[in-house]
């Protein structure tokens, strides 16, 4: 793996504690504040949340960057969605534009998942994440990855992965239902975020642009 890749894997661990709750990002800058009921439900049935459009904005997080990110459609979530086909979860984010034309920068669409252990009663957090690195950004590590984390265990389920290009107006995925424990039941979000600072892989992305609920 790449030593870029190595060192991104490093900063997911702040990225999880910076984004675990939507109240969190609502202090940030965008949106409203919202109440800890405030995230998606699945509960076995195909599942979807809505988000307006245009109102995607580049809200710097813990970083010192001076370079500001322009605010493209693919940064602009529309709507997420969970279905289950089989032995697997098929996660979508929508969007409202082509997230395979990602220019200059890493850009990371994230799944948070909180699903009850039904042996603890203990509540996991999953971070299923999808970054994609534009040539600009890292010509050696360019493209689409894939990786879940359990933040609760604080280790990685699948390590960074590379995977092919995504559909023309939207980030989707098949998660076999395993690597989240197979829970009947979870609450969702799903956030949009960038790292402009392409010799810094270590600490959260510099902005956060998008999230919905």
């Amino acid at each position: 793996m790449h030593a870029g890749l190595k060192a991104f894997l490093v900063f997911v661990v702040a990225v999880a504690i910076a984004t675990l709750a939507p109240i969190s990002m609502a202090i940030a800058g965008i949106g409203t504040p919202k109440s800890d009921t405030a995230f998606g439900f699945y509960d076995g049935a195909d599942s979807r949340i809505e988000d307006p459009r245009g109102d995607a904005q580049a809200v710097l997080q813990e970083s010192n960057s001076s370079i500001i990110p322009d605010v493209k459609d693919y940064h602009d979530v529309l709507g997420a969605g969970v279905k289950k086909l089989g032995g697997s979860f098929v996660f979508t984010i929508e969007l409202a534009g082509n997230p395979n034309m990602n220019e200059k920068y890493e850009t990371n669409y994230m799944w948070h998942v909180l699903a009850t252990n039904a042996t603890t009663g203990q509540v996991q957090h999953y971070i299923v994440m999808f970054p994609n690195f534009a040539p600009e950004f890292s010509d050696a590590s360019k493209g689409w990855y894939y990786a879940v984390y359990d933040s609760t265990a604080e280790s990685y389920i699948v390590p960074l992965t590379k995977i092919p290009d995504m559909p023309d107006d939207r980030v989707e995925y098949s998660v076999e239902d395993w690597l989240i424990a197979n829970p009947s039941a979870f609450h969702y979000w799903v956030s949009v975020s960038v790292r402009v600072e392409s010799d810094r892989f270590t600490g959260p992305p510099d902005y956060l642009m998008d999230y919905a609920p």
